[in-house]
């Protein structure tokens, strides 16, 4: 469990399943989350894609809730995908979704990134952190700039929806990044 000021990032349980099957069939949350609005899901794919979780089957991958601590209700999901080419973890793509349309704008995104990247670099000892959304992800790109990522590229029209192609946008932070960030 990850403890912020205003949230928990625990693991997800049984519980949270209602909250993932309403977040994970609503456009726009999907499209904000996977830059594609996959929206359409039963309770029975997302009961088994939860299973996995609970029993801890990818080891790729860690997944929270991200939980309110006043009010102890999971507003979002957020997780560490690890990237294994080297059969060992040196970086990891971050990835967050803050469910509750009610919470957006509210620093939460702030807080929970903050969460991530310490225990990916402080806890976990990562090289190197990736983020990736579509170009018009402007509250993403802002956030993912603020805490010290850089632009590394844009992949032209990699992602299609709403009838169109959209372009990729990848941006990163080294360790050494962070450091200096944390120490300035």
């Amino acid at each position: 469990m990850l403890t912020g000021k205003r949230i928990i990032l625990r693991a997800p349980e049984r519980d949270d399943l209602e909250a993932f099957h309403k977040w994970q069939n609503d456009e726009e949350v999907m499209m904000l989350a996977r830059s594609m609005p996959d929206h359409v899901k039963s309770m029975v794919s997302i009961e088994a894609e939860l299973e996995k979780d609970l029993k801890g089957e990818d080891p790729e991958v860690r997944r929270y809730m991200i939980q309110e601590k006043s009010s102890g209700k999971a507003i979002g999901w957020s997780s560490i995908r690890f990237h294994t080419w080297a059969r060992r973890y040196h970086n990891a793509d971050l990835g967050l979704c803050i469910g509750e349309k009610g919470k957006w704008g509210k620093g939460y995104g702030t807080e929970v990134t903050k969460l991530l990247l310490e225990e990916a670099f402080e806890q976990l000892n990562l090289h190197k952190v990736g983020w990736w959304t579509f170009a018009e992800n402007k509250a993403s790109i802002a956030l993912a700039k603020k805490l010290g990522f850089k632009e590394e590229g844009r992949l032209q029209e990699q992602i299609f929806f709403n009838n169109q192609f959209h372009d990729s946008v990848v941006l990163g932070l080294l360790k050494s990044q962070y450091d200096k960030r944390r120490h300035s």
